[in-house]
């Protein structure tokens, strides 16, 4: 039996991933940085395999015998500074772990506006990536989600006292996706067999505003909720207040910038793929659990 090898498992996309798989019945092997994070997985029939996707030689050990992987860049401490050139030596890792095993297939964990150089934010990381991984010969499914709806996540304890603050014009509507939809499509996609790289982009089943999520949370909260716009250009200096380095904090500016000029946006729409998990559903998990 083939094994499908799982990193990012202690977050949403990777532990949906090899959950779906072991509910298929598929042979798992879990990426995990530590042993300890991996036991949960053991229990549930998961091989472990203790990895630094920064570390290509242990990395390439991991992957060996697997039949396909999923790999995704690791989020980046915020008071990350020289934050490309970090993102690029973990990349010339894992693309030359990659590249010393016989993977027939990769799906790696991209983002919407990916195929842009500039003019992304943070988004710009994943471009690079791409480019990295274009030089494999073994195939590379790059996924293209849109904006998380965990992203309003940090925003739920002001809007139960009834205020959700935002850095997007309060009716400016955009795509959403919730990670479970993320999840359950590299689950889909590390099964299949593509001949060359290609880009699979993918959204939720609706868009919504600032305005429009507020008024979900109105609805699941029972009380109403404010939706509160702030100037994009507070971005930095908010985030540097709670510990980004001025550098990661521009980023994430830059990535405001670009979701609401419409820089970042599908390559393809027309063939852009779509979950199942509407907003105000994830919404109501994300609550219960907070």
């Amino acid at each position: 039996m083939p094994t499908y090898a799982v990193a990012g498992v202690t977050g949403h996309v990777g532990g949906v991933v090899a959950q779906t798989l072991l509910d298929q019945g598929r042979k798992v092997r879990v990426l995990v940085r530590e042993t300890s994070k991996g036991e949960r997985w053991r229990k549930r029939g998961a091989e472990v395999a203790v990895a630094d996707l920064g570390n290509a030689h242990d990395l390439a050990g991991c992957l060996r015998g697997a039949e396909a992987a999923f790999l995704m860049l690791p989020p980046m401490p915020p008071a990350t500074i020289g934050v490309r050139g970090r993102a690029k030596k973990m990349l010339d890792a894992m693309v030359q772990a990659v590249g010393g095993t016989d993977l027939k297939h990769v799906v790696f964990l991209s983002s919407q506006g990916a195929q842009h150089a500039d003019g992304t934010g943070v988004v710009v990381l994943l471009h690079d990536a791409e480019q990295e991984f274009r030089t494999l010969k073994t195939p590379v499914t790059f996924l293209r989600p849109t904006y998380f709806v965990e992203n309003w996540f940090r925003a739920l304890p002001d809007a139960k006292e009834g205020l959700l603050e935002s850095f997007f014009p309060l009716d400016f509507r955009h795509p959403h996706v919730a990670t479970h939809d993320v999840g359950k499509v590299v689950a889909e996609l590390v099964l299949e067999h593509p001949k060359a790289h290609r880009v699979v982009e993918l959204a939720g089943p609706e868009e919504a505003s600032s305005t429009e999520v507020a008024a979900m949370l109105s609805r699941l909260l029972g009380s109403e909720v404010e939706p509160v716009e702030e100037p994009i250009e507070d971005v930095t200096p908010a985030l540097t207040h709670v510990g980004f380095s001025p550098e990661m904090a521009s980023m994430y500016q830059g990535l405001y910038q670009g979701i609401v000029s419409g820089r970042i946006a599908f390559e393809h729409p027309e063939t852009a793929r779509h979950g199942k998990d509407g907003i105000e559903h994830t919404l109501g998990q994300m609550l219960s659990r907070i």
